[in-house]
């Protein structure tokens, strides 16, 4: 089959769910407009005439594109009603160029250039690009016979809400029409449509007639491992920038997100979950509250206050609830003044107080072990009015033994200085670590926690702050707005204390999975690892090792995140990487990618197992 030398580009969209407001083909993805992308891969396919059918924008788009682009004549059509019509009305718009054998490729589809050469390759007068389903998709999917024709096509319209599309293929909105196709059948389909009434139709709806008819067979051509994203909107836009930028590019992306790294094709050692917890019965339950939990106001302070104190079996007077430790940290630094960070620990605490209230007090390099009598010494002499300490630490996963902890208390208190001790991860430790059984002889102790890490429920936000110190307690709470904690986080609560077994024996699994995690690090030859206590581990490399190389490569050799320490107040951070415990079979696979990386051979860890 010949390969086609014309094209036609549906470029007419608004894109209001992109909230911009220039040309929808026009905006960027990795540095490079949709359109010139689009252009430039017909062009590197033989194409050497392209129309643009043009509506929102229409001027910015010719100014853009111009007369020539990248050797092709450029010829466009405008639509009047691009506001009020669909794809079907600007196509039709385009008739008369549909003369020849053409590509139709939609304005809004950001393709590697191989995909058109696969397209001319295959037989077929109609050829179109598909990619197996995926959850995140919208739009029309196809079922294939065993020859790879379409057996059925479903525009969005036909699909109910339950339907089952895991074993269908979604349109990547690129075809190749035959000039045979085009003249007996597509043609008069499209004009037929228009002349019905179907301005507001796609131009699907043709080609869906052309399957059930029978009489041209549909060809698709699997594209799924080629990169192409369909932008209706931001989160599109987010994936198609991904997707099309380089390693480096996407890695820093990530790293600008804070979060959000599910929706992305990857396996993220770099964030901290409890992956065990919460069991598929608690999430029920709250999905059979979703609706009142979105529609309706939560409740206030007070009322959060005791049901979180019937979950971890605290007074409630003692409580602070926020929406995530992070929002407590931030008011701390509003509250205690100068204070003592014992470093390294969560930058969050860095970066809420100004410098000048800053004095870092540093864990020794590289035992990173706490002596309660030189941190008290070095707080006492800088004159601080508080010491914030993390245990176990972030990032060495390391707790400070809690007898260590109730010294300090002590000792600070004596000097009239508050000891705040961050335990977001104290679960993950065999019991009996906390301190918060001792509030009530420590009056100058505050304990601070985030229960979205311990509890795996990072998205729900939520954390508290404890003390025995009552009147500092109503000092923060009386920083928090009225409402500060949604309605999924109070149901939340609410449902918790029936599953205190779950989470005991979530946690349980976590520690087994991180000992097995350090034992198997532990085996690669040249690594530090450090005997953690919290559900990630912390390696240290060799000496002319760079951490942030070794997570480049692997981010980019076998798509894992993992987090290097560069950015922590400790010595020689970027030598240390931390590592997120995840399940057994993604921890196997990470040391693999660490030591091919590395270059060392993955010895079986103590006790047997193959990696």
């Amino acid at each position: 089959m010949s390969t086609p030398t014309k094209a036609v580009v549906l470029a007419a969209g608004l894109g209001r769910r992109l909230g911009l407001g220039n040309a929808k083909p026009l905006i960027p993805v990795a540095g490079k407009p949709i359109l010139f992308r689009t252009l430039e891969n017909l062009a590197a396919a033989g194409v050497r005439e392209a129309v643009l059918v043009v509506g929102h924008q229409a001027d910015e788009v010719r100014l853009a594109v111009g007369e020539e682009f990248a050797g092709m004549d450029i010829g466009y059509v405008e639509s009047d009603a691009y506001r009020t019509t669909n794809n079907a009305y600007s196509l039709w718009l385009a008739h008369k160029h549909l003369d020849q054998d053409v590509y139709l490729v939609e304005g809004d589809v950001v393709f590697d250039g191989e995909l058109l050469r696969r397209l001319s390759a295959a037989d077929g007068e109609i050829v179109t690009a598909i990619a197996p389903y995926r959850r995140e998709m919208d739009g029309t999917v196809v079922t294939l016979d065993a020859e790879g024709t379409l057996s059925a096509m479903l525009l969005p319209a036909q699909q109910e809400p339950d339907s089952d599309l895991t074993q269908t293929y979604k349109t990547v909105n690129v075809h190749l029409l035959r000039e045979r196709y085009l003249s007996e059948e597509f043609v008069p389909g499209l004009e037929s449509l228009i002349a019905g009434g179907g301005h507001d139709a796609y131009y699907e709806l043709v080609i869906a007639e052309t399957v059930e008819a029978g009489r041209f067979p549909v060809r698709g051509v699997d594209c799924g491992d080629l990169r192409w994203y369909e932008v209706d909107d931001l989160t599109d836009h987010g994936a198609a920038e991904y997707l099309f930028r380089s390693s480096d590019d996407r890695l820093e992306m990530l790293q600008g997100m804070y979060g959000g790294y599910w929706r992305y094709d990857l396996v993220d050692h770099r964030l901290l979950y409890n992956l065990y917890f919460p069991p598929a019965r608690l999430v029920d339950q709250l999905m059979d509250d979703f609706r009142e939990a979105l529609v309706h106001y939560p409740m206030g302070h007070r009322a959060l206050q005791m049901l979180l104190g019937a979950a971890i079996g605290q007074p409630s007077e003692r409580l602070v609830v926020a929406n995530g430790a992070s929002e407590l940290i931030k008011i701390l630094g509003g509250l205690l003044g100068r204070v003592g960070l014992v470093v390294p620990g969560f930058n969050e605490y860095e970066a809420v107080f100004t410098e000048q209230d800053i004095h870092r007090i540093h864990l020794p390099s590289p035992a990173f072990t706490m002596d309660p009598a030189a941190v008290a010494e070095d707080a006492l002499r800088a004159g601080v009015a508080a010491v914030i300490i993390t245990s176990p630490n972030n990032p060495t996963a390391m707790a400070v033994p809690r007898a260590d902890l109730v010294t300090l208390a002590r000792l600070l208190a004596d000097g009239g200085i508050r000891l705040v001790v961050d335990e977001s991860f104290v679960d993950f430790c065999e019991p009996g670590h906390s301190l918060e059984p001792d509030l009530a002889e420590l009056p100058g102790l505050t304990v601070i926690k985030s229960m979205s890490k311990v509890y795996g429920i990072g998205g729900l936000r939520l954390g508290y702050l404890t003390s025995a110190d009552l009147d500092f307690v109503a000092d923060v709470r009386a920083a928090l707005p009225i409402w500060n904690v949604n309605g999924f986080a109070e149901c939340f609560l609410r449902l918790l204390p029936r599953y205190q077994d779950a989470f005991a024996a979530s946690c349980e699994q976590v520690r087994r999975d991180r000992d097995e995690l350090a034992a198997r690090l532990t085996e690669l030859p040249g690594l530090t690892v450090y005997p953690p206590d919290a559900n990630y581990v912390m390696v240290g490399l060799p000496q002319d090792v760079s951490a942030l190389a070794v997570v480049r490569r692997v981010f980019a050799e076998y798509d894992i995140l993992l987090k290097d320490c560069g950015g922590k107040s400790m010595p020689d951070g970027d030598r240390y990487l931390r590592v997120s415990c995840r399940t057994p079979q993604e921890n196997r696979r990470m040391v693999d990618a660490l030591a091919a990386v590395l270059g060392v051979a993955v010895a079986a860890p103590a006790g047997g197992g193959a990696s």
